[in-house]
């Protein structure tokens, strides 16, 4: 089941966009989650912690919003 919203590692929480059925909208900015329409800083949040779990570290849970247990 998708959840309705997820928390961004950039302090954002985006809403399941129920118009296009394709994805996260933020809140804050509007833009989808992980286009090219999302702002610099949110991309580069993101990143980091994708690339911190790529080196075997813990990653982002974007249900709960915090760092992975």
């Amino acid at each position: 089941m998708t959840p309705k919203f997820i928390y961004l590692p950039c302090g954002g929480r985006a809403r399941w966009d129920s118009a296009s059925d394709m994805g996260y909208r933020c809140e804050s900015c509007f833009a989808m989650v992980g286009s090219i329409g999302q702002s610099r800083h949110c991309q580069e949040e993101a990143q980091k912690w994708k690339t911190l779990k790529a080196l075997g570290g813990k990653g982002w849970d974007y249900e709960r919003g915090y760092q992975e247990v």
